[in-house]
Protein backbone atom coordinates (compact mmCIF):
# COMPACT_ATOMS: atom_id res chain seq x y z
CA UNK A 1 0.00 0.00 0.00
CA UNK A 2 1.34 3.56 -1.08
CA UNK A 3 1.84 6.42 1.66
CA UNK A 4 -1.08 8.25 0.05
CA UNK A 5 -3.38 5.06 0.68
CA UNK A 6 -2.47 4.33 4.17
CA UNK A 7 -3.00 7.90 4.99
CA UNK A 8 -6.57 7.65 3.28
CA UNK A 9 -7.55 4.54 4.98
CA UNK A 10 -6.14 5.95 8.67
CA UNK A 11 -8.37 8.78 7.71
CA UNK A 12 -10.96 7.14 6.82
CA UNK A 13 -10.90 4.74 9.98
CA UNK A 14 -10.57 8.13 12.10
CA UNK A 15 -13.41 9.39 10.80
CA UNK A 16 -15.81 6.43 11.07
CA UNK A 17 -14.48 6.05 14.85
CA UNK A 18 -15.41 9.33 15.49
CA UNK A 19 -19.23 9.13 13.64
CA UNK A 20 -19.33 5.81 15.98
CA UNK A 21 -18.63 7.94 19.59
CA UNK A 22 -20.81 10.40 17.90
CA UNK A 23 -23.46 7.96 17.90
CA UNK A 24 -22.40 6.20 20.93
CA UNK A 25 -23.05 9.61 23.27
CA UNK A 26 -26.36 11.21 21.50
CA UNK A 27 -28.92 10.94 23.35
CA UNK A 28 -32.19 9.11 22.08
CA UNK A 29 -34.88 11.16 20.30
CA UNK A 30 -37.66 12.06 22.79
CA UNK A 31 -40.89 11.22 21.13
CA UNK A 32 -43.40 14.50 22.51
CA UNK A 33 -47.46 13.16 23.15
CA UNK A 34 -50.47 13.17 25.39
CA UNK A 35 -49.77 11.64 28.97
CA UNK A 36 -52.35 9.22 30.54
CA UNK A 37 -52.66 9.06 34.17
CA UNK A 38 -49.54 10.90 34.77
CA UNK A 39 -48.00 11.53 37.75
CA UNK A 40 -46.85 14.55 39.87
CA UNK A 41 -42.68 14.01 41.77
CA UNK A 42 -41.92 16.67 44.03
CA UNK A 43 -39.21 16.94 46.66
CA UNK A 44 -36.58 18.85 47.79
CA UNK A 45 -32.61 19.34 47.78
CA UNK A 46 -31.09 19.27 51.20
CA UNK A 47 -27.50 20.13 52.24
CA UNK A 48 -26.07 18.50 55.44
CA UNK A 49 -22.66 19.17 57.18
CA UNK A 50 -20.77 22.39 57.08
CA UNK A 51 -20.69 24.90 54.21
CA UNK A 52 -17.78 25.35 52.58
CA UNK A 53 -16.16 28.86 52.94
CA UNK A 54 -17.10 31.43 50.16
CA UNK A 55 -14.13 32.18 47.30
CA UNK A 56 -13.41 35.92 47.18
CA UNK A 57 -12.29 37.96 43.63
CA UNK A 58 -10.80 40.96 43.43
CA UNK A 59 -12.30 43.54 41.19
CA UNK A 60 -9.71 45.67 39.01
CA UNK A 61 -11.51 46.11 36.64
CA UNK A 62 -14.89 47.88 35.38
CA UNK A 63 -15.63 48.85 39.18
CA UNK A 64 -18.10 51.56 38.07
CA UNK A 65 -20.64 48.41 37.00
CA UNK A 66 -18.81 45.57 38.66
CA UNK A 67 -18.70 46.96 42.14
CA UNK A 68 -15.62 47.77 44.23
CA UNK A 69 -13.42 45.90 46.24
CA UNK A 70 -14.04 41.86 45.80
CA UNK A 71 -16.89 39.54 44.69
CA UNK A 72 -17.98 36.72 47.05
CA UNK A 73 -18.45 33.63 45.28
CA UNK A 74 -20.61 30.39 47.22
CA UNK A 75 -19.33 27.22 45.99
CA UNK A 76 -22.70 26.07 48.08
CA UNK A 77 -25.77 28.16 48.58
CA UNK A 78 -28.66 27.62 50.96
CA UNK A 79 -32.25 28.22 51.21
CA UNK A 80 -34.68 27.97 53.90
CA UNK A 81 -34.25 24.52 55.75
CA UNK A 82 -30.99 23.67 54.62
CA UNK A 83 -32.31 23.82 50.78
CA UNK A 84 -29.60 23.74 48.32
CA UNK A 85 -29.99 25.98 45.34
CA UNK A 86 -28.56 25.69 41.89
CA UNK A 87 -29.37 21.70 41.31
CA UNK A 88 -30.62 20.15 38.75
CA UNK A 89 -33.13 17.45 39.20
CA UNK A 90 -33.74 15.11 36.00
CA UNK A 91 -35.61 11.44 35.34
CA UNK A 92 -32.86 9.63 34.05
CA UNK A 93 -33.30 8.37 30.15
CA UNK A 94 -37.06 8.93 29.90
CA UNK A 95 -38.10 8.95 25.68
CA UNK A 96 -41.26 9.55 25.71
CA UNK A 97 -43.96 11.81 27.67
CA UNK A 98 -45.45 15.19 27.25
CA UNK A 99 -44.27 18.00 25.28
CA UNK A 100 -41.98 20.76 26.47
CA UNK A 101 -43.82 24.38 27.59
CA UNK A 102 -43.57 26.99 26.52
CA UNK A 103 -42.59 25.63 23.11
CA UNK A 104 -42.06 29.20 21.93
CA UNK A 105 -40.68 31.29 24.72
CA UNK A 106 -37.16 32.98 24.10
CA UNK A 107 -34.01 31.31 26.87
CA UNK A 108 -32.25 34.33 27.74
CA UNK A 109 -29.08 34.62 29.32
CA UNK A 110 -27.87 38.33 30.90
CA UNK A 111 -25.22 39.87 32.00
CA UNK A 112 -26.31 42.04 35.03
CA UNK A 113 -23.51 44.10 37.11
CA UNK A 114 -21.58 41.96 35.74
CA UNK A 115 -23.43 38.62 37.40
CA UNK A 116 -25.22 35.37 34.52
CA UNK A 117 -28.39 35.83 35.48
CA UNK A 118 -29.78 33.04 36.22
CA UNK A 119 -26.79 31.36 37.65
CA UNK A 120 -28.40 27.88 36.09
CA UNK A 121 -30.65 27.55 33.68
CA UNK A 122 -32.12 24.56 31.82
CA UNK A 123 -32.51 24.82 28.29
CA UNK A 124 -33.59 22.27 25.81
CA UNK A 125 -30.26 21.10 23.80
CA UNK A 126 -30.26 22.55 20.29
CA UNK A 127 -32.40 25.51 21.05
CA UNK A 128 -30.66 28.74 20.85
CA UNK A 129 -29.51 30.81 23.38
CA UNK A 130 -30.46 34.94 23.71
CA UNK A 131 -27.15 36.25 25.34
CA UNK A 132 -28.05 39.62 26.64
CA UNK A 133 -25.45 42.20 27.88
CA UNK A 134 -27.20 45.45 29.23
CA UNK A 135 -24.29 46.31 31.01
CA UNK A 136 -22.42 49.53 29.58
CA UNK A 137 -19.11 47.30 29.36
CA UNK A 138 -17.42 44.36 27.63
CA UNK A 139 -17.98 41.04 28.06
CA UNK A 140 -16.92 37.79 26.66
CA UNK A 141 -19.06 34.83 27.21
CA UNK A 142 -17.16 31.86 27.17
CA UNK A 143 -19.35 28.15 27.23
CA UNK A 144 -17.53 24.81 27.67
CA UNK A 145 -18.98 21.89 27.72
CA UNK A 146 -18.08 19.30 30.57
CA UNK A 147 -17.38 16.00 29.62
CA UNK A 148 -15.94 13.90 32.55
CA UNK A 149 -12.78 15.71 34.08
CA UNK A 150 -12.53 17.17 29.99
CA UNK A 151 -14.12 19.80 28.47
CA UNK A 152 -14.22 21.62 25.58
CA UNK A 153 -15.39 24.92 24.64
CA UNK A 154 -18.92 25.52 22.99
CA UNK A 155 -18.68 28.84 22.11
CA UNK A 156 -16.65 32.11 22.97
CA UNK A 157 -17.26 35.61 21.93
CA UNK A 158 -16.99 39.18 22.94
CA UNK A 159 -19.92 41.09 23.77
CA UNK A 160 -19.67 44.86 23.79
CA UNK A 161 -22.50 46.90 24.79
CA UNK A 162 -23.34 47.77 20.74
CA UNK A 163 -24.12 44.02 20.73
CA UNK A 164 -26.39 43.62 23.95
CA UNK A 165 -28.22 40.43 22.29
CA UNK A 166 -26.28 37.57 20.78
CA UNK A 167 -27.89 34.23 19.93
CA UNK A 168 -25.91 30.90 20.00
CA UNK A 169 -27.76 27.44 19.82
CA UNK A 170 -27.06 25.23 22.04
CA UNK A 171 -25.37 21.82 20.84
CA UNK A 172 -22.90 20.12 23.07
CA UNK A 173 -22.16 16.87 22.00
CA UNK A 174 -20.99 14.11 24.26
CA UNK A 175 -22.92 15.66 27.50
CA UNK A 176 -25.84 17.85 29.50
CA UNK A 177 -23.45 20.35 31.76
CA UNK A 178 -22.47 23.30 30.58
CA UNK A 179 -20.22 25.55 32.55
CA UNK A 180 -20.34 29.60 31.74
CA UNK A 181 -17.56 32.24 32.33
CA UNK A 182 -16.87 35.91 31.34
CA UNK A 183 -12.71 36.45 29.73
CA UNK A 184 -13.05 39.47 30.54
CA UNK A 185 -14.39 39.54 34.09
CA UNK A 186 -12.69 35.60 36.27
CA UNK A 187 -15.37 36.09 38.82
CA UNK A 188 -18.31 35.77 36.50
CA UNK A 189 -19.33 32.32 36.71
CA UNK A 190 -22.56 30.81 35.36
CA UNK A 191 -24.12 26.93 34.77
CA UNK A 192 -26.11 25.69 31.51
CA UNK A 193 -27.74 22.27 31.74
CA UNK A 194 -28.94 21.26 28.16
CA UNK A 195 -31.77 18.79 28.49
CA UNK A 196 -32.76 15.97 26.55
CA UNK A 197 -36.56 15.95 27.45
CA UNK A 198 -39.13 18.10 29.47
CA UNK A 199 -38.96 16.20 32.30
CA UNK A 200 -35.54 18.44 33.35
CA UNK A 201 -35.52 21.29 36.36
CA UNK A 202 -33.90 23.45 38.23
CA UNK A 203 -34.70 23.89 41.82
CA UNK A 204 -36.30 27.11 43.40
CA UNK A 205 -34.27 29.10 46.01
CA UNK A 206 -34.95 26.53 48.68
CA UNK A 207 -34.18 23.67 46.97
CA UNK A 208 -37.32 22.64 46.06
CA UNK A 209 -38.80 21.09 42.00
CA UNK A 210 -41.77 19.80 40.95
CA UNK A 211 -42.12 17.45 37.87
CA UNK A 212 -45.38 16.95 36.20
CA UNK A 213 -46.97 14.97 33.76
CA UNK A 214 -44.97 11.70 34.68
CA UNK A 215 -45.71 8.61 32.92
CA UNK A 216 -46.22 5.69 35.25
CA UNK A 217 -43.48 3.18 35.75
CA UNK A 218 -39.77 2.86 37.62
CA UNK A 219 -37.48 5.50 37.10
CA UNK A 220 -34.14 6.61 38.28
CA UNK A 221 -34.16 10.52 39.33
CA UNK A 222 -30.81 12.11 39.09
CA UNK A 223 -30.11 14.90 40.89
CA UNK A 224 -26.70 17.61 39.54
CA UNK A 225 -24.73 20.08 41.78
CA UNK A 226 -22.10 21.41 39.96
CA UNK A 227 -19.42 21.44 42.79
CA UNK A 228 -21.20 18.79 45.39
CA UNK A 229 -21.84 15.98 42.10
CA UNK A 230 -24.43 13.54 41.28
CA UNK A 231 -27.20 11.77 43.59
CA UNK A 232 -29.56 9.25 42.24
CA UNK A 233 -32.37 7.45 43.88
CA UNK A 234 -34.79 4.49 42.13
CA UNK A 235 -38.47 5.39 42.25
CA UNK A 236 -41.82 3.32 41.04
CA UNK A 237 -44.17 6.37 40.21
CA UNK A 238 -48.04 5.20 40.08
CA UNK A 239 -50.79 5.92 37.60
CA UNK A 240 -52.20 9.40 39.00
CA UNK A 241 -50.51 9.61 42.27
CA UNK A 242 -47.75 11.68 43.80
CA UNK A 243 -44.39 10.88 44.77
CA UNK A 244 -42.38 13.32 47.03
CA UNK A 245 -38.87 12.82 47.63
CA UNK A 246 -35.27 14.09 49.27
CA UNK A 247 -31.94 14.11 47.84
CA UNK A 248 -29.27 15.07 50.78
CA UNK A 249 -26.13 16.34 49.78
CA UNK A 250 -23.29 15.96 52.26
CA UNK A 251 -20.07 17.90 52.38
CA UNK A 252 -17.56 16.92 49.98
Amino acid sequence: MTRLGYVACLSIATLLGTLSLSAQSRPPAYSAGPVENGSTLTGQVVFEGTVPRSHRFFITKDVEVCGMGYRERKDVELGDGGGLRNVVVTVVGIEEGKPWPGATRPFELSQEECRFTPHVMVIPRGRDLRVLNPDPVLHNIHAFELMGDASRTLFNFGQPPEQPVITHAIRPRRGNRIRVECDAHDFMLGWIYAADHPYTVAVDADGRFEIGDVPPGSYTIRAWHPYLGVLEQEVSIAPGGADDIVFRFAAQ
